[in-house]
């Protein structure tokens, strides 16, 4: 797939859970050796990335920032302690300066975020996106053992899934969805979501995505067709399964 892969053993026997934990401490090690002072690393909040932010080695940096990818907000909750509380662990690990994204995960109207895309508060926020050194995300999917937060806090009405299976929609990353070809141009609700374009995405120079579980391999085998992906971290059964399939 072009990708650098890191594997990481995990016995048969283990629970989901605690496979999704192993990948997480083994990519919160392998974070620390690819941050450095003066980068910008963006942070696409979720159940995955979560578990990777209890998990980083502490490393000191200076001018470095951690910035958040995709608004938290719905109509439920306002999302911003759960993002905020992951940005602010990593950028912590560092002694980086955290930087929250304080707008919706999805608009109800596409006009809604061009406007706001034009503040000088957010775009501030986006420029800091465009000088992104590292992208650091999962990949989100309807179902799986562990089930992914924007499918299951609340995000997507039943209306918005019906959308997307119309869309041939397999899975996200930062709230931008693709199709099983790594395809993400005409899904209606890209039009809404507050996560960067996946082509602004791949702008990135290092992209790391962190996958545990074969319920996320159709999702990422669109991601590693879209070239999204760099470095991949990804539990040893999973892996044996994508390279079988």
């Amino acid at each position: 797939y072009g990708v650098r892969a890191h594997v990481v053993p995990v016995p048969e026997t283990v629970s989901d859970v605690d496979r999704l934990d192993r990948v997480a401490m083994f990519a919160g090690r392998l974070l620390t050796t690819f941050f450095a002072s003066d980068m910008v690393m963006g942070v696409a909040w979720g159940t995955t990335v979560s578990a990777v932010s209890r998990h980083l080695a502490p490393k000191r940096t200076h001018n470095s920032h951690v910035v958040q990818l995709n608004g938290a907000a719905n109509t439920r909750t306002t999302g911003v302690s759960y993002a905020t509380d992951i940005v602010r662990t990593v950028a912590d690990a560092y002694g980086a300066l955290p930087q929250g994204f304080p707008v919706p995960a999805f608009f109800d109207y596409p006009e809604t975020r061009q406007m706001l895309w034009r503040e000088r508060s957010i775009k501030r926020v986006l420029d800091l996106q465009d000088r992104m050194d590292l992208a650091v995300f999962s990949i989100g999917v309807h179902g799986g053992a562990v089930p992914s937060h924007v499918y299951s806090a609340g995000y997507l009405e039943k209306s918005d899934l019906e959308e997307l299976d119309r869309d041939g929609v397999v899975g996200d990353i930062a709230t931008v969805f693709l199709r099983s070809d790594g395809s993400y141009d005409r899904i209606a609700l890209n039009e809404r979501a507050s996560g960067p374009r996946l082509d602004r995405l791949k702008a990135v120079p290092r992209r790391v995505c962190i996958v545990a579980g074969e319920y996320k391999l159709t999702a990422l085998r669109a991601a590693l067709a879209g070239k999204i992906v760099t470095d991949l971290v990804i539990d040893d059964l999973s892996a044996a399964t994508l390279l079988q399939t």
